[in-house]
């Protein structure tokens, strides 16, 4: 238990010292706008905010509880209160990990796994620093999983549609979830759960849907030196669209979205036809093609993975965590700025040596994947 609460600390005081990275920046002006314009006007004037509505609404409040813009460490305490969101998220997602565990080999295993992940270097490094809302995601889609797990199909439709509030990439996962449900009540209860969830995103599809659609639906991250692209830019400083890997990077970033879903759409097939995995291994999975083939990356997407893997393979996770942590850690460093508190500005692409760790925690991905494909979780040790 001492080590959950330490690496809780370890979160809180990272998020008290540090601004984080450019996505701090870009919160900062969302708050502002929404707080001067409205949310809606807000999707139309600012092509930059591709999240759904609530994120901009916390934004907004964190703004106003951060006080006067010009008094000193306006900046800070607004990120200090962001990232409240995703350090909590981790908090979730440590409690989950416990009760998993614990069910499946007792209190003694589960708070040994809660722990590792709370020591998580990469899930410290994101939701600390980063400044953004994936670590809560991740963690409410892991309750969605968890209580799939249970039968309790509705709340798990509402625990995902949570998700999809926090930001839009948990829609690939209802399809393939929603294909491994028998009966017909199981699969109408957690569509109705989604529906619960589509209700905030009303008043955007109605009044600004065109600028909603191009900016939530239709995002690319930036384009990096990560995975697929590591080879297609290596020894590269920059991307330049006039050099032959150049060329080909960039219709990659375009059309790549689509191969993710065609792949997404086999995997979910596959596991229809052959139930042979969990839920949350299906999940990991799905959200494992999202990021070995994203064209465009953001060091921040490391842990939809992460927080499964300790879910399903606790083994794997430790491993993946560190590599993944010194990945992020290293992407971070190398765009300091060299102020206090820290701050990250990004660049072009990564460095050389931070783009070969990155493609390590690429490679582990890889073998995550093949391991999961082989080798499914007994049913036995699936039931919690």
């Amino acid at each position: 238990m001492g080590l959950i609460v330490f690496g809780i600390a370890l979160r809180i005081g990272l998020a008290l010292i540090s601004i984080g990275t450019n996505d701090a920046a870009a919160w900062l002006r969302f708050g502002d706008e929404i707080n001067r314009e409205g949310l809606l006007k807000t999707y139309k004037i600012d092509s930059d905010f591709n999240h759904p509505p609530i994120p901009g609404y916390w934004a907004a409040l964190c703004v106003r509880l951060a006080g006067d813009e010009n008094a000193p460490l306006h900046d800070s305490k607004f990120t200090v209160l962001f990232k409240l969101a995703p350090i909590a998220g981790d908090c979730l997602a440590i409690y989950l990990l416990y009760l998993i565990w614990r069910r499946r080999r007792g209190k003694s295993y589960g708070l040994f796994v809660a722990a590792m992940f709370a020591l998580s270097l990469n899930a410290i490094a994101v939701s600390g620093f980063h400044c953004n809302t994936d670590p809560l995601l991740i963690a409410l889609c892991l309750l969605a999983l968890y209580l799939l797990d249970r039968g309790k199909f509705f709340l798990a439709g509402v625990a995902l549609a949570a998700a999809v509030n926090v930001k839009i990439i948990p829609v690939l996962l209802v399809v393939p979830l929603l294909l491994q449900m028998r009966k017909w009540r199981d699969a109408a209860l957690f569509v109705a759960g989604l529906g619960v969830g589509a209700i905030p995103f009303i008043p955007a599809l109605l009044m600004a849907r065109e600028q909603f659609i191009t900016n939530a639906v239709k995002y690319n991250s930036m384009l990096e030196r990560w995975g697929i692209n590591y080879f297609l830019l290596y020894g590269r400083e920059k991307w330049t669209p006039d050099e032959t890997g150049g060329q080909i990077s960039w219709t990659y970033y375009s059309t790549a979205r689509y191969v993710i879903l065609g792949l997404i759409a086999v995997w979910a097939i596959l596991a229809r036809v052959k139930p042979r995995w969990s839920f949350t291994e299906i999940a990991l999975v799905t959200f494992a093609i999202f990021l070995l083939l994203a064209p465009g990356f953001g060091a921040q997407y490391t842990v939809l993975p992460g927080l499964l893997l300790m879910a399903e393979r606790p083994g794997w996770g430790i491993v993946y965590g560190v590599v993944a942590g010194l990945f992020v850690s290293a992407a971070y460093f190398v765009n300091w700025t060299g102020s206090f508190p820290l701050y990250s500005q990004w660049g072009p692409l990564f460095p050389e040596p931070v783009a070969v760790v990155g493609l390590a925690t690429w490679v582990i991905l890889i073998a995550v994947v093949v391991h999961v494909l082989v080798r499914p979780m007994p049913r036995d040790v699936m039931v919690t």
